[in-house]
Order: structure tokens, then C-alpha cells, then sequence
């Protein structure tokens, strides 16, 4: 069991969890497990539910063959991004959409013919972003159609740090601000915008796992700091989400 990969999936899964969007209703055992930095079977068990992510890390791992989906280097492929996704053949791709997403029930089967062509004739990453984009219809318990605000807030975004609470002051809603680039549309054209600041929060009702300081970088989903990442993890951030923006601009 890889504890690191396991507590390193939970960072960036307790989010929408917590929000009622994606996985069983774990999200207080979740947020337990990041404090207590306890990465077990349990972690395990309540990430297996996670249908998008489970099929996700598993054909990952499957690709550049290696046993554990919850390989460290497996779950940050997924969710930020790194070498692991340049071996992941499109058409094994389109396969796992076909027969384990349920997609024609989802999209209609006009959509995914189109969605799976697409995806043929092109080079893709099954980065967290891509199945953001361009799946279009959540895979969690809210079905509706992805809004442009929604995309920015399911994506998982980077930011340096500006201004962080002092760890010692006890919050119920700690907070930090970041610099960021939000989606925008232009043209009819999904782009960067510019930098902006965002407030994040960093608690989960006075339970806090991490705490980002001035000029770090971190992740967030849903507008919870996930990670304190490294300037190398944010270039594979900006690189993996631009290529799931092209694929969905193509």
C-alpha cells in the first residue's frame, strides 16, 4: 500500500467530496485521514469509489505497467500531470470511455461517436482537466451540463501565495490569497485570463491539513487549497490543462 500516493489522492479528492459532487459521503473521514496524516485501507477503500478517478488511475498505471494504481507517480499524473500521460494510447482511451463510462447513455450516441474520433485522431492526456473539458456532463451525483464557472472550479488550478492567515489564529474558514489565471471565454474560445488574486480556503470547519506560506506555490480544487506544489508541478499543470483547452477549442 502506497501511503504517500494514497494521502496525495485524498488532497486533491476531499473537495468535491466534501461538496457532495464526486465519491460516497466520506468527507469527513477524508479530511480526518489528511490531519492525522493517516493514509490506510480505509483511505483506500472510500477512493475506490471515486468511479472517474478509480478508471482513470487504473488505466494509467495499466499503460506504463505498474502494479498499484495508487502509485504516487500515478495519482499525480491524474491530477497535475507528468511523463506518466504521454504513454496512454488514444485508442485505449476511447475504449475505457466506451465500455466503463456508460457515455452513449450520458452524451447520446451521435456525442460520443464525435467525442471518440476526435480523440482518435489526436494526441490526449487523460489529465483531470481533460475529463473536465471535454466529457462535458459530470460523471459525480450532479449531471448538468459543465458552465464555464464550474469548468474553473473542477479544474484543478495553481497560484503563489500572497497573503497567508497566521497558522496560529483559529479559523473556521482559514483562508489565503493566490495570484491565478481564471478560465475565461473569448471569441467563443476557452483561454487563460489574466492574473488575477482568489481567496482559497485552506480548513475544513476549524480541521486545517496544510498551511501554505507566503511565495508558496499550491493547488486548489472547489476553492480549497489541495497541495503545495513545486514551480515544475505548476509548469505540468499549465502545460496538461492548455493541451485539454485545445483539444476542446479544436
Amino acid at each position: 500500500m502506497n501511503k504517500q500516493g494514497l494521502l496525495l489522492c485524498a488532497k486533491y479528492s476531499v473537495a468535491p467530496n466534501y461538496f457532495g459532487y464526486c465519491g460516497p459521503n466520506e468527507n469527513k473521514s477524508l479530511v480526518d485521514h489528511l490531519k492525522e496524516n493517516s493514509g490506510d485501507k480505509e483511505v483506500q477503500s472510500i477512493l475506490s469509489e471515486f468511479e472517474t478517478l478509480y478508471l482513470n488511475l487504473t488505466l494509467i498505471a495499466k499503460e506504463n505497467k505498474i502494479d498499484d494504481i495508487f502509485d504516487e507517480r500515478v495519482v499525480e499524473a491524474y491530477w497535475v500531470g507528468n511523463y506518466l500521460l504521454q504513454n496512454i494510447s488514444s485508442k485505449d482511451y476511447t475504449d475505457l470511455l466506451d465500455e466503463k463510462f456508460n457515455l452513449e447513455k450520458k452524451l447520446g450516441s451521435k456525442n460520443l461517436s464525435k467525442l471518440s474520433h476526435k480523440i482518435l485522431v489526436n494526441k490526449i492526456y487523460p489529465h483531470h482537466s481533460f475529463h473536465v473539458f471535454n466529457i462535458f456532463k459530470r460523471t459525480g451525483y450532479d449531471p448538468s451540463f459543465h458552465t464555464l464557472s464550474t469548468m474553473d472550479e473542477c479544474r484543478i488550478g495553481w497560484g503563489k501565495v500572497l497573503h497567508a492567515q497566521n497558522p496560529n489564529i483559529k479559523s473556521q474558514n482559514a483562508t489565503i490569497i493566490v495570484t491565478t489565471r481564471p478560465l475565461m471565454m473569448s471569441d467563443k474560445t476557452l483561454i487563460f485570463g489574466r492574473e488575477k488574486r482568489k481567496t482559497l480556503n485552506v480548513s475544513y470547519k476549524e480541521k486545517q491539513f496544510i498551511k501554505p506560506k507566503v511565495g508558496d506555490w499550491v493547488s486548489f480544487h472547489w476553492g480549497q487549497v489541495c497541495d503545495i506544489i513545486g514551480s515544475e508541478q505548476a509548469k505540468n499543470l499549465f502545460y496538461y490543462t492548455s493541451e485539454a483547452i485545445r483539444f476542446y477549442n479544436d
